[in-house]
């Protein structure tokens, strides 16, 4: 069993990671830290050159019952394992009641922008903010939603590539989940301007009101979007949308099949998230919860999804991220027994290339924040980085 867990950044870390990378040679092993910063909920995405940014919130008081604090982004520099100084990505400081599955998203297109997206719940209202293309300042945040903001609930999401810039977000009647659906704004130069609001999902398949989706841009320029459906109230199933962009509008979309690992009958709302990341093959990969368990798949190759692990006791498995190294191995980690604010304990799974489970494993209690849940990225030497 190979895993590295660390409090916090330690002064000696690029020595540690040298010298375990040497005595396990092909072996990937996970570096597990807090949140720099002292922040929450991180967000981690890795660009085309396999460069790591992050996106956090951070409260302005460090007191148990403070909420208020803004989001920042900062990149992780591999040689000596640190990271760059933060930088404000929130124009203006809000209230971090938001919980999981409310939770601010981060893209970066191919000239180095960073785009970041948030839900405020109490004004109902997303808002966006792109870098610089040094990613040294943000833009003014601007509210991006007005036409179908009916019925917002939780957080959308953001993806980019190329020039390519696309947010997808849930929408519709509360009281009739059967009928609201998935919408989009597009853009083609960078986020300087985005089309209209766009319904790019099948009314006819209801959206769980409650439950963030996931979205990926590909080499292609096709969106894909994973989310809950509500159909009839209660089959909340894990769907996966596929747009093809026109300009800044939409000339196509088709849904994939559901797997019966997709498929959960529910009554109520089961406050999901969901987590896409792109392998050195260029295949997307997504994580989901169905029915409490953590189930992956290969939505690029369209395999049968499968169950990562069992819990380390009978509870609820909530909140995954996916990420690969250089190599092709895949980890996936989430959270368990968790409440509606609880952050759990930390789990996590690593497949090497062929998709065998390694001996990789959390082997000691990692309690995560309450109002946090966990991000991973690859390293450049074939390591993992998680952040809780």
């Amino acid at each position: 069993m190979y895993t590295i867990k660390l409090s916090r950044p330690h002064p000696l870390l690029f020595l540690t990671l040298a010298l375990f990378s040497l005595m396990v040679q092909a072996e990937p092993y996970t570096v597990i830290q807090p949140t720099p910063d002292g922040g929450l909920q991180p967000r981690i995405t890795v660009d085309e050159q396999g460069n790591i940014h992050l996106l956090y919130f951070k409260k302005r008081l460090q007191r148990p019952a403070a909420r208020e604090g803004s989001l920042y982004y900062r990149q992780f520099l591999p040689a000596d394992s640190s990271w760059t100084t933060p930088v404000k990505v929130s124009s203006e400081s809000f209230d971090m009641r938001t919980f999981s599955i409310s939770r601010a998203s981060l893209a970066i297109d191919g000239e180095g922008r960073a785009h970041a997206l948030w839900y405020l719940p109490r004004e109902a209202k997303y808002f966006y903010s792109r870098s610089n293309p040094e990613r040294r300042e943000f833009d003014t945040q601007r509210s991006m939603v007005s036409e179908f903001i009916k019925g917002i609930d939780a957080g959308a999401d953001v993806a980019a590539f190329g020039n390519q810039v696309a947010i997808v977000w849930g929408a519709g009647d509360l009281s009739r989940e059967e009928e609201r659906t998935i919408f989009a704004r597009l853009s083609n130069d960078n986020g300087a301007t985005f089309g209209r609001e766009w319904m790019i999902g099948d009314p006819s398949l209801g959206a769980c009101a409650c439950c963030s989706p996931a979205s990926d841009i590909n080499s292609a320029n096709e969106l894909t979007v994973a989310y809950r459906s509500a159909i009839d109230g209660v089959g909340r199933h894990m769907q996966l949308l596929t747009v093809t962009p026109e300009d800044t509008g939409v000339s196509e979309t088709s849904y994939d099949q559901v797997h019966m690992l997709q498929e959960w009958e529910l009554s109520a709302c089961p406050l999901s998230t969901n987590d896409f990341a792109v392998s050195p093959e260029q295949e997307s990969w997504l994580v989901f919860e169905t029915e409490y368990r953590i189930v992956q798949m290969n939505a690029t190759a369209k395999t049968e999804p499968s169950l990562v692990a069992e819990p380390f006791t009978e509870t609820r498995q909530k909140n995954p991220s996916v990420a690969f190294n250089p190599s092709g191995d895949r980890l996936v980690v989430w959270g368990e027994a968790i409440g509606h604010s609880k952050g759990g304990r930390l789990n996590l799974r690593v497949f090497d290339s062929e998709g065998n489970l390694t001996d990789v494993q959390v082997d000691e209690g990692i309690t995560i924040p309450n109002f946090s849940f966990p991000a991973a990225a690859g390293l450049p030497d074939g390591g993992f980085l998680v952040l809780y």
